[in-house]
């Protein structure tokens, strides 16, 4: 358990904090995750924690002029399901954030912090990289941007460094001709853990013979190590009217996508067989226009 305990204001004096403690220090924000890691001894190094709840400004979701969406760190999961930027513009992100948790849980944990966790069911990723997600990863030393593609590493693994801060999330708003949809399977309705996650996105444009598919974009989660993309289904559906036959087909390669364990929520057999269930109602939602 910790130790020390500090509150800061400014992100210059997480970093100093971050920069000194290294390893033994973590950053705390809703604390849905890290008081339970440290309760349960998965983080026995840590002696120290930095909150970053006074920190003005973290907690804010704007969008530019070029359409990119940028969140902070303090961002929550209900500001994400009321925020008119994310609903109008990441519809699968705001699907994803209100399946997270109660209501509760959703008021106090971050979307950063989601992320970071790096649990492959956890439902924010997934959209996120559909859409093409990037984190600004913050030291004394500088500042970088990391794909959410290339963030993991593996289960509860990431490229980030112990004296970071994650400070943004960012990623472009779907065009007007994209359509996403994010479904989630749990044991139960709700306060449940994902034994799969789909975020399926495409674009519907005009073609000779009608309405044709444009960069598709299949994530899905909980089926191996990290977040996977369905590339075979994506190709696929690249320019192909979406009709019975097609989605079928792409749903199959979905699960052909898929590299799941057995464990105590579901068989590596089952967790296919849900990939291709959730993929096959996402798609067929977009195909009919009723992905709300």
């Amino acid at each position: 358990m910790w130790r020390n305990y500090h509150t800061v204001t400014s992100i210059e004096r997480a970093l100093e904090l971050l920069g000194k403690h290294g390893s033994r220090a973590r950053l705390i924000a809703g604390g849905t995750d890290i008081l339970i890691e440290l309760e349960r001894n998965l983080r026995p190094e840590v002696d120290t924690l930095i909150d970053i709840t006074r920190v003005v400004g973290l907690d804010r979701i704007s969008q530019d002029k070029s359409g990119f969406i940028r969140m902070g760190p303090l961002v929550t999961h209900n500001q994400c399901v009321t925020s008119s930027i994310i609903c109008a513009n990441a519809w699968p992100l705001a699907q994803a954030c209100w399946e997270v948790g109660a209501p509760q849980i959703r008021n106090r944990s971050t979307v950063a912090g989601n992320l970071i966790t790096a649990s492959p069911a956890n439902d924010t990723i997934t959209p996120l990289i559909a859409m093409g997600g990037t984190v600004t990863l913050r030291s004394v030393s500088g500042e970088r941007r990391v794909p959410l593609s290339d963030f993991y590493l593996g289960v509860r693994q990431t490229v980030m460094l112990p004296e970071e801060m994650l400070t943004e999330i960012s990623f472009p708003a779907l065009r007007v001709q994209d359509m996403g949809m994010f479904l989630k399977l749990g044991l139960r309705r709700a306060q449940a853990i994902a034994v799969v996650n789909v975020t399926a996105i495409v674009g519907i444009v005009d073609s000779e013979n009608g309405m044709s598919c444009d960069r598709v974009r299949i994530a899905i989660g909980a089926v191996a190590p990290t977040i996977v993309r369905a590339v075979e289904a994506e190709r696929f559906l690249q320019d192909r009217l979406l009709d019975e036959a097609v989605i079928e087909r792409a749903s199959e390669l979905a699960a052909g996508a898929s590299r799941p364990i057995d464990d105590l929520r579901g068989s590596a057999k089952y967790r296919s067989k849900i990939v291709s269930v959730l993929a096959r109602r996402a798609l067929l939602a977009i195909h009919e226009g009723d992905t709300r």
